[in-house]
């Protein structure tokens, strides 16, 4: 989805400030992308004046599209690892970006609209190539925006159904079904709400990053219809007139309209699981005959995978991907406003060794809660953020010293202000030892720190390991409990019940016949 943007030329009847603007989009782009996107603010304020001709809004449109996405794509960088919140200039140049994005955007509206006062019979066979560009600078701004863990514009959403119903109203001059718009418009639309699906803000930058690649050649597989879908539970909506992302119909049920949209991934799911099954038995191979499980096993031509993570990595999300593309989570709970303080200790290490030493480490924190229920709580910062917060991550809390340690994990993750982070946390436990693992086939002498976790009725009837991404390699694990007397014992896995980003969870038993 290459969104068939084309350079034009100035010529000598152009007024000064085009050419200007040529001889800028000509040069050679600055070091720092944020130089160049503060050079380009001073050029749209001259194409967004309403007393551009539609011919040269129309020629400048698609040479300042290149540039935005260019300085787009040199920005990412600074978001594929970040952590939240970000820092105070990465957070203002990456919304700065965003809307950037979304006024260029615009621009392909005006056309269309401009078009169509001046020519009504002939400019909706064009509506549909002007909306696939102005939809590809939207859901490069919804991708930065989910990146950056900030709050969707306002105007998103609204703007991109806004493009896509111009893109089928402009087919034979009628209203067309979504599935009959031309392709790249419909293939635009359709991986942001894929991506919509997935719950980004679940996501790290690098997923997102992986997804969006994925979802490039893959993004036709989302059904889209003006009918009802089956089956329900996997079914999003979404009304065109107004603003907003699309909502699973298990979560909320929509209004009466009749404008409303509602589309399914389910094929999406289908392609996954056939990827799911093919990586696993390139690594099981790769184990047998002792290869490394890098990156070269993924093979782009021969998987439909794109690069960007490691074999073990891709597996854990197209998992997750899967799971949420084929059945979107519903809420089991309802949730209650609260508002009190909590005690949180973040990351996996750092809990660990809260349990082993039984102190307290210096990585505790105060924040609030603003809601719970009885499987999670949503929490905001109240003290400051420090260390690194990502989603799928390890935390622990407690509402005070007297209180045991909750231990959950970060369902999702927001920062709309560089000062500020909100986490969605599920428990997972309520209590935990601390222990060290190490599996069959892993490094000699290595052991990784993990957690025991107690069943929890009907969550799991067997006891669990919490350990890092990565850490699980085979059936077969030793476990060591320091303390006196000295635990070690032979276990085996039964389920990979977890996959994140950051951690995984797994069922085990204490192996009757250790080797």
């Amino acid at each position: 989805m290459d969104g068939s943007f084309s350079m034009a030329v100035p010529t000598t009847t152009d007024p000064e400030w085009i050419a200007r603007m040529f001889d800028w989009l000509g040069s050679e782009p600055a070091d720092d992308c944020l130089d160049d996107l503060a050079l380009l603010h001073k050029h749209l304020s001259s194409l967004a004046a309403p007393t551009v001709t539609l011919e040269q809004l129309h020629r400048c449109a698609d040479p300042v599209a290149l540039r935005v996405l260019d300085i787009s794509d040199r920005f990412k960088p600074h978001l594929l690892n970040a952590a939240l919140p970000l820092p105070r200039q990465i957070h203002s140049a990456s919304v700065d970006l965003i809307h950037t994005l979304l006024t260029v955007s615009g621009f392909f509206a005006r056309v269309m609209k401009a078009r169509a006062a001046s020519a009504p019979e002939t400019a909706p066979e064009r509506h549909p190539e002007y909306a696939a560009r102005g939809l590809r600078l939207i859901g490069e701004a919804y991708l930065l925006a989910c990146m950056g863990g900030t709050e969707t514009p306002g105007e998103l959403w609204y703007a991109a159904h806004a493009l896509f119903g111009v893109a089928c109203s402009g087919v034979r001059g009628t209203v067309a079904e979504p599935e009959e718009a031309l392709p790249e418009a419909a293939l635009q639309y359709k991986r942001m709400l894929a991506v919509a699906a997935l719950q980004p803000e679940s996501l790290t930058g690098r997923e997102l990053v992986w997804i969006h690649d994925y979802l490039e050649v893959a993004s036709g597989a989302v059904e889209l219809s003006r009918q009802p879908l089956q089956p329900e539970s996997a079914v999003f909506w979404l009304d065109p007139d107004h603003e907003g992302a699309p909502v699973a119909l298990i979560r909320r049920v929509p209004p009466v309209s009749d404008c409303l949209l509602f589309y399914r991934a389910v094929n999406l799911s289908r392609r996954v699981a056939e990827q799911i099954d093919w990586l696993e038995r390139r690594i099981a191979d790769a184990e047998v005959v002792g290869l490394e499980r890098d990156g070269e096993l993924l093979e782009p031509d021969a998987s439909g995978l794109p690069v960007g993570l490691t074999p073990l990595e891709a597996l854990s999300l197209l998992r997750r991907m899967h799971e949420r593309w084929s059945t979107p989570p519903s809420r089991e709970h309802p949730r209650r406003r609260q508002l009190y303080t909590v005690q949180v200790c973040q990351g996996l290490r750092a809990i660990w060794r809260l349990h082993r030493t039984g102190k307290a480490p210096d990585a505790v924190s105060e924040w609030m809660v603003y809601n719970e229920s009885p499987g999670g709580y949503a929490i905001i910062s109240v003290s400051g953020v420090e260390g690194v917060l990502s989603a799928g991550m390890a935390l622990a809390l407690r509402r005070d010293a007297r209180s045991p340690w909750s231990i959950c994990i970060v369902r999702w993750i927001r920062s709309d202000h560089p000062d500020e982070v909100e986490l969605g946390l599920q428990v997972i436990a309520e209590s935990c030892i601390a222990i060290s693992i190490a599996f069959r086939g892993g490094e000699l002498r290595s052991t990784s720190p993990a957690l025991i976790l107690p069943p929890v009725s009907p969550m799991r009837r067997n006891p669990a390991i919490l350990a890092a991404a990565g850490t699980y390699n085979s059936r077969r694990f030793v476990l060591v409990r320091e303390g006196t007397p000295l635990y070690v014992a032979q276990g085996r896995v039964l389920s990979l019940d977890m996959q994140t980003a950051n951690v995984e969870l797994f069922q085990y038993e204490i192996d009757p016949y250790p080797i």
